[in-house]
């Protein structure tokens, strides 16, 4: 089976390890048998148990950590809430680019006024004026602002002078240019927010990218978490068995005088103890089920919990002491690990604040240019040709100043950003050191797990020989029942022992990936999604 990570070709051939189950084969996964009827030869001898199923769901559907990792990343409802950041931000980022574009204006007035007669050279007269404006504005990525318009107007007067003139047509045409100096001047200033949303885009998509890392690895923990319940369940039910066996033997002794009546009693009490060990196994594998159904599924058809889980991925590890270098992860893992690249991405948005605020403390100094043509005609025609024919053209250029007195407003802006520049880089430096410990800790809890695996499975043979010699003292009445029951709650504890190594050392081996930030969902086709009328699955 293809290992679930992506893993590098340099690093590949550390996680090539055996995968060998604990418990070894079973048979189909059904109705659990009665374990009186189950026997074993020897301590040694794997029972075949027939782990118990959801009587909720259906037929457990098989699932490797690989399809477990492929519908989560799929189906995850938490990552379909986050997946939504990075389109928002990308929208932020068109909004922000929608400054440079162009825009249309205009207006439209009529006005009528009357005004009396005040002397010979003021007398009555009624105005009827029709004036419009409209044109186009656009700023500029060096900061400045083009202005260009057209005005129309059309007058209509009437007076009791005779010979006074009756309609006018005025036409204006206006092309103005300014550009500021110093404050909101330039390129980097009238950028800033496209910069600052381009680079909150970038974090928002890195932050998206460890909340999927977040959610695999909460996957591959519950993934091992629901098969370490399921094994856990074999070794329980392996000590029960045992249990069964000496109370079976001690029922023979007393049946042919060796034992008294009584001698039963401390076997039939072990017994219990194990039957209640047994259901408790059995609802934490209820219990680990729904965690990873939980993970893997969105409940949008309601079959959420009618959903049988069988995963075939073995924990079974027997691995080497990986040779690993530390310092080598952790470059990978700073050039990786999204949330410290989304830590870059804040200290860059920082500092285009920060340039933004020292900028925004200059004084105001714009530079205006302006060009303009009018003419005021009787005809339309002629005031249109006098205007586009540049008949009589005006132009100016000025100079306007604003110096703001205190400026403590924009004084405190400024020393602010700077400050959250100093923080924003505090926090990644921090970021950084805890890479370097998390990848160090990630690497030291391999070998050390790797190490405990090779001394549990000596644990586990000894305890076996143990056992078998203590069944054989006993028959031959040189140990008592408490012995055997004694070295049965070591076997078991020392199976319990390697299987726990086994799945941290599984859990270790996705941390460290986590922690160097290549954990990945594999490039493979998944077989699909289980239903709740699936077919029957093999049990691994």
């Amino acid at each position: 089976m293809a290992t679930t990570l992506l893993l590098s070709k340099r690093r590949g051939a550390t996680f090539a390890l055996i995968l060998l189950s604990v418990a070894g084969p079973a048979p189909r996964a059904q109705d659990p048998v009665d374990p009186a009827n189950r026997s074993t030869s020897s301590a040694g001898d794997v029972a075949q148990v027939a782990l118990p199923v959801d009587p909720d769901a259906g037929a457990p559907f098989p699932i490797t950590l690989d399809e477990a990792l492929q519908i989560g990343f799929r189906q995850n409802t938490a990552l379909r809430v986050s997946e939504i950041g990075p389109f928002q931000a990308a929208e932020d980022v068109r909004a922000a680019r929608a400054i440079f574009e162009p825009e249309l204006f205009g207006e439209a007035t009529i006005q009528r006024t009357e005004d009396p007669t005040r002397n010979v050279f003021q007398p009555e007269i009624t105005r009827l004026s029709y004036n419009g404006r409209f044109g186009v504005r656009q700023l500029v990525p060096s900061g400045g602002l083009f202005d260009l318009s057209y005005a129309p107007t059309r007058l209509e007067q009437t007076t009791n002078i005779p010979g006074f003139p009756t309609r006018q047509f005025t036409n204006d045409f206006t092309a103005t240019y300014t550009q500021p100096l110093l404050r909101g001047a330039w390129s980097d200033y009238t950028q800033r927010d496209i910069r600052t949303r381009e680079r909150q885009k970038a974090a928002t998509e890195l932050r998206h990218l460890r909340t999927v890392q977040d959610t695999l690895i909460a996957i591959v923990n519950a993934y091992w978490d629901f098969v370490f319940a399921r094994e856990n369940y074999r070794v329980v039910f392996q000590a029960l068995e045992l249990a069964r066996q000496q109370l079976a033997r001690t029922e023979r002794r007393i049946q042919v005088g060796d034992l008294a009546p009584l001698d039963r009693v401390a076997d039939e009490a072990e017994v219990a103890r194990r039957r209640e060990e047994l259901v408790i196994a059995e609802n934490e594998i209820r219990d680990r089920e729904d965690d990873l159904r939980r993970l893997l599924f969105d409940d949008r058809d309601g079959l959420l919990w009618r959903r049988g889980l069988l995963p075939t991925t073995p924990i079974g590890q027997f691995p080497d002491a990986p040779d690993l270098d530390w310092r080598s992860l952790v470059q990978i893992a700073l050039r990786a690990r999204p949330d410290v690249r989304a830590g870059r991405a804040d200290v860059a948005i920082a500092e285009i604040g920060a340039t933004t605020a020292a900028r925004d403390v200059l004084p105001q100094l714009d530079l205006v240019g302006s060009y303009t043509t009018n003419s005021t005609r009787d005809r339309f025609s002629d005031a249109w040709d006098d205007v586009f024919g540049l008949g009589f053209p005006d132009w100016s250029i000025q100079l306007e100043l604003s110096v703001p007195i205190g400026n403590q407003a924009a004084l405190a802006a400024r020393d602010r950003a700077k400050l959250e520049v100093e923080r924003t880089q505090r926090t990644l430096i921090d970021l950084e050191y805890n890479v370097h410990a998390q990848v160090r800790d990630a690497v030291r809890q391999l070998r050390t797990l790797a190490e405990s695996i090779s001394r549990n499975l000596e644990s586990v043979r000894l305890a076996e020989t143990n056992l078998d010699r203590e069944i054989a003292r006993e028959q031959a009445g040189t140990s008592t029942q408490f012995e055997v029951q004694e070295r049965n709650q070591e076997l078991q504890e020392a199976r319990s022992r390697l299987l726990r190594n086994q799945l941290d050392y599984r859990k270790a081996e996705a941390n460290l990936h986590y922690v160097d930030g290549t954990l990945a969902v594999a490039e493979e086709p998944d077989r699909g999604e289980p239903q709740s009328g699936d077919p029957p699955a093999e049990d691994p």
